[in-house]
């Protein structure tokens, strides 16, 4: 288990630049793979527990995973703010939540607590840009980077897009709502009227909220964005990032209800165990 994980001197809620001897070696190292086995594998147990869970009972879980997640957030940013102060006198602007992957908080709040058109925009979102966030995310977490896998920054990372994907596909599995085509177009118009906020964020403040201005860490699209911006055209890039959200919303709902079909074709076909004959 040493050589499995980081074994240094350091407490679970240490601060990043605190921990000593840690230079990112857990990203993209075995504690990633660890944690991707035991997530999926936990939540393919969930999901199938939970698969005939009702409506009324899913809306109010996903009240609590709103409720939930906006505290988690509080906690972590209040524990990072505190250290982030201490070490340079100044607020980490990168924790606001205008990152697509904080979107979960206003998104199962108005799922839960919602009605009409935000109710099922925010469904929607929740069954496509919460699923794309939490996925990419889980197989590239970047928190690796900072913290190792037996901390609280880790620890707050991997439980956070855990729970983004399984609330997205909860959605599908407990038959939540319609799940034709207005799941791809309702949830990427929610995408949209965020994007009016997190875009001028982007380029009045030099972040990436969203990944909207730079296009941080896409693979290949990163460069085009590079590019663009050397050229002077860094405003095309929001249109190129909404343009890979749209193909990328599309692509998970396809997946997603064809894996879904695909297993309950399979159960279909199963054979049925004969029945035992009844004594005299």
């Amino acid at each position: 288990m040493d050589k499995l994980f980081f074994n240094g001197d350091y407490s679970f809620f240490e601060y990043k630049y605190n921990i000593s001897g840690y230079d990112g070696q857990d990203f993209g190292g075995a504690p990633q793979y660890v944690y991707l086995a035991v997530s999926f594998v936990a939540m393919a147990v969930i999901l199938f527990a939970l698969r005939k869970l009702s409506k009324d009972k899913v809306r109010v879980l996903l009240r609590v995973i709103g409720i939930f997640m906006i505290l988690f957030y509080l906690t972590k940013t209040a524990w990072e703010t505190v250290y982030d102060i201490g070490y340079d006198g100044e607020f980490n602007k990168g924790l606001l939540p205008f990152d697509t992957c904080s979107l979960i908080m206003p998104a199962a709040l108005l799922a839960g607590f919602g009605k009409g058109k935000i109710k099922k925009l925010a469904e929607c979102w929740l069954m496509t840009g919460c699923i794309i966030g939490g996925i990419a995310n889980m197989l590239f977490l970047n928190a690796f980077k900072y913290y190792p896998f037996w901390s609280f920054g880790a620890f707050y990372s991997m439980t956070w897009h855990f729970i983004m994907v399984f609330t997205g596909l909860l959605l599908y599995v407990a038959d939540y709502t319609e799940q034709d085509y207005s799941v791809v177009l309702y949830g990427f118009l929610f995408q949209v009227a965020a994007s009016l906020i997190a875009i001028p964020l982007d380029f009045m403040s030099g972040y990436d909220f969203m990944l909207y201005r730079d296009l941080g860490g896409v693979p290949v699209f990163e460069s085009v964005a590079d590019r663009l911006t050397a050229q002077g055209l860094g405003f095309l890039n929001p249109l190129l990032m909404t343009e890979l959200y749209f193909a990328a919303f599309n692509l998970i709902f396809f997946i997603v209800l064809g894996v879904r079909y695909a297993v309950r074709e399979a159960a279909k076909r199963r054979p049925k165990r004969a029945a035992l004959p009844r004594e005299a």
